[in-house]
């Protein structure tokens, strides 16, 4: 099994202590404690090397999101973000800001280790209400006229199909099943799709469907 190195970003030693003992009960290792993003951002410049960022987020603010797309920015690791409350409008700007997972600091030990293993694996891992939440989001923001794609970037009927189904929350063997192809093929749809709309990760690609007007598809 892999292990992997964890940052854990927060303010509350308690809390930040319990969950790396926590989190160190599985196949990672906590690498590195930082009080806010900004201590995260001097640690990264420090050398510090995570694969896993792990930041527990206060109050959702513009602000703090922000810290988190610098984090984005400067880091390759991957990131999950732990909130008090599944709040939408925290949730939609985590997802925009780059975050790899949105979870409850609620949630059960069992579920946190899992959720964070899938994080490590390369998955998104959000709720499965998600979808809704950024269309309602977007609905709520005034229309801006949208440039048509040049011919080289249109998508394909499949890979709307793939981007549709990433939205229902599904994996690849999930989608793959879904529209009756391989798991391989799969991927090779996500890659394009990922080169034509410029995504870095499966969380944006999620948030360009939702905002170019796709919906989720649970069967084809």
């Amino acid at each position: 099994m892999s292990n992997w190195n964890v940052m854990l970003v927060d303010h509350d030693r308690l809390f930040s202590a319990a969950l790396g003992t926590l989190i160190s009960s599985g196949p990672f290792r906590i690498c590195q404690h930082a009080a806010n993003a900004h201590d995260a951002h001097a640690a990264l410049e420090q050398g510090a090397d995570p694969d896993l960022i792990v930041m527990a987020l206060q109050e959702g603010s513009a602000e703090e999101l922000a810290s988190l797309k610098r984090l984005r920015a400067t880091s390759g690791a991957r990131i999950a973000v732990l909130a008090d409350a599944m709040a939408d409008r925290s949730l939609s700007l985590a997802l925009k800001a780059g975050a790899d997972a949105y979870l409850n600091k609620g949630m059960s030990s069992e579920s946190l280790l899992r959720s964070l293993h899938l994080v490590m694996l390369g998955e998104v891992v959000y709720p499965t209400h998600v979808a809704s939440l950024l269309i309602a989001t977007a609905n709520e923001r005034p229309q801006q006229p949208r440039v048509a794609p040049t011919p080289s970037n249109e998508l394909s009927k499949r890979e709307v199909q793939i981007l549709r189904c990433l939205l229902a929350g599904q994996s690849n063997k999930a989608i793959a099943r879904n529209l009756h192809i391989t798991e391989s093929t799969v991927k090779m749809h996500f890659k394009n799709v990922m080169r034509k709309i410029n995504a870095q990760n499966r969380t944006q690609a999620a948030v360009w469907a939702i905002q170019n007007g796709l919906s989720p598809l649970l069967s084809a």
